[in-house]
C-alpha cells in the first residue's frame, strides 16, 4: 500500500472529485443548515429557500446545484425537492436509514484532525471532546457504525458461548449489540455513562424493555454480575495501557467462570484502518491510540484470561479479540477490586 500523495496522479484524482472530503463538507452544511430537513417536507425555490431558512441566496443557489449533481436533489421548474434515496438517509432523523448523525460526528473530525499542527507541538488535544456534537449526536453516530458489524459479532459470540445466557454491553451507546442478543434470547444489561443512558432509555423502554439500562462509568466500576459474555465495542482506542489493564481485571470480575470478554476494535498491525485511526486518538483524546495483539494478549493475560485469539472481520476493517476467563473460581493475577 502506498499513501496517494505519494503517487503522481494526485492532482488528477483527489481534487473536486465526488466521494472526497469536498463532498463530506458540502453534505454536513446542508444538515447543520437544515436544508435536507426542509427539502424533505416540501419542494422549494432557491430564493424561497435562502430566505425561510436566512441563507445566501447566491450561496444557496451555488449548493443546490453541487447536491443536484451529485444525485442529493432534483428540481423541475426550479423547485428542489430530494431524492429518492436522500430523503431516505436524511430525510427524518428518526428513520433507520438516516445517516445525518454520522455524517456530522465524520464533519466534527475533520475539524479535530485540522488541530494536528497544534497538538503535534504539544501533545495534548485542543478544547473540545468527543461529544462536542451532542451526547445524542455521539452515540447515534457511533449506531451508524455498529449496525456494520453486530450481526457478525453475535454470530461469532454465540458460536463461542453457544449456552450464554446473559451480555454485558459496556459503552453500549444506543444498544445496537444488545438490541441482537436480546433478539436470540440473552438477558442483556447496556452500560454506558448516565447522559447517553438518558438519550435512549426512554426508546428502548418501548420497544426493548428487556434490555436493562444502567448508567456509570466503567473506569470506576461495572455491574453486578456474573455474566455469560462482556462485549466492549470500539472503547479500547479511547484510553491507554493504565486503564486498559485495570478495566479488563473489573470485566473478570464480573464475569462468570468460564465467560467470554469480545473487544471489537482496530488493532494495529492487523487492520489497515489502525494506523490512521491512531491519528484520530491522537487529536481527540489524551492517552488513547490502537493497539498491537501481544497488546491486547498482554492485557487480557494479567487479568487472568485464557484461551486469547483475534478474528478479522468481514463487515468492517476491524477486528474481534476474544478471551475466556479460566472455570476456576480464582482469576490469576487479577486485581482486587
Amino acid at each position: 500500500m502506498i499513501g496517494r500523495y505519494l503517487t503522481d496522479d494526485y492532482h488528477h484524482s483527489n481534487w473536486f472529485e465526488p466521494g472526497g472530503w469536498q463532498e463530506l463538507a458540502l453534505v454536513a452544511a446542508a444538515i447543520k443548515t437544515r436544508v435536507f430537513e426542509h427539502l424533505a417536507d416540501t419542494g422549494e425555490t432557491a430564493p424561497d429557500l435562502a430566505k425561510v431558512l436566512n441563507l445566501d441566496k447566491r450561496a444557496i443557489k451555488v449548493t443546490l446545484g453541487a447536491l443536484e449533481a451529485l444525485g442529493y436533489t432534483s428540481s423541475e421548474d426550479g423547485r428542489h425537492t430530494l431524492s429518492p434515496r436522500a430523503l431516505e438517509r436524511f430525510g427524518n432523523p428518526q428513520a433507520p436509514a438516516y445517516l445525518g448523525w454520522a455524517i456530522l460526528h465524520s464533519w466534527r473530525l475533520v475539524e479535530r484532525w485540522l488541530t494536528l499542527p497544534a497538538v503535534l507541538e504539544t501533545g495534548i488535544p485542543i478544547a473540545g471532546d468527543r461529544f462536542s456534537e451532542s451526547v445524542e449526536g455521539f452515540i447515534r453516530a457511533m449506531d451508524v457504525y455498529a449496525g456494520a458489524t453486530a450481526a457478525e459479532v453475535a454470530d461469532i459470540c454465540l458460536g463461542i458461548m453457544p449456552g450464554a445466557a446473559s451480555v454485558l454491553d459496556i459503552g453500549g451507546a444506543t444498544g445496537t449489540l444488545s438490541k441482537v442478543l436480546a433478539k436470540r434470547g440473552l438477558t442483556a444489561t447496556l452500560f454506558d455513562r448516565p447522559g447517553a443512558v438518558r438519550v435512549i432509555e426512554a426508546e428502548l423502554a418501548r420497544d426493548f424493555p428487556a434490555i436493562e439500562l444502567v448508567g456509570g462509568d466503567f473506569n470506576e466500576q461495572l455491574p453486578g454480575g456474573p455474566f455469560s459474555i462482556a462485549f466492549l465495542g470500539n472503547v479500547t482506542h479511547i484510553y491507554g495501557a493504565d486503564k486498559m489493564r485495570v478495566l479488563f481485571q473489573r470485566v473478570a470480575a464480573e464475569l462468570a467462570p468460564g465467560g467470554l470478554i469480545a473487544i471489537l476494535d482496530f488493532v494495529r498491525g492487523r487492520s489497515a484502518s489502525a494506523a490512521l485511526f491512531g491519528i484520530n486518538m491522537l487529536v481527540n483524546t489524551e492517552t488513547g491510540g490502537t493497539w498491537t495483539e501481544s497488546e491486547y494478549r498482554g492485557w487480557l493475560i494479567e487479568a487472568g484470561f485464557s484461551d486469547y485469539e483475534v478474528r478479522d472481520l468481514a463487515a468492517r476493517d476491524q477486528q474481534l479479540i476474544l478471551a475466556k476467563k479460566p472455570r476456576s473460581a480464582d482469576v490469576p493475577g487479577a486485581l482486587v477490586l
